[in-house]
């Protein structure tokens, strides 16, 4: 591993692709979390329900 540490070390620039790939980390983050909040509750239960509904695998299975 330390091969591949100092390979990338040698490398100008590179750091950009660490912030960038760690800004698209949170941004999905926040994006999937502001989503969760703001989810009508009706939604919500239809989504808990259907984890115990025989008939939506069935639904999926033949779609």
């Amino acid at each position: 591993m330390k091969i591949v540490s100092n390979m990338l070390e040698n490398i100008e620039g590179i750091q950009i692709y660490y912030i960038i790939g760690l800004l698209i980390f949170f941004i999905l983050f926040v994006v999937i979390l502001i989503r969760t909040i703001k989810m009508p509750n009706k939604e919500m239960d239809k989504i808990k329900n259907s984890i115990l509904d025989d008939n939506s695998s069935e639904k999926s299975i033949t779609s």
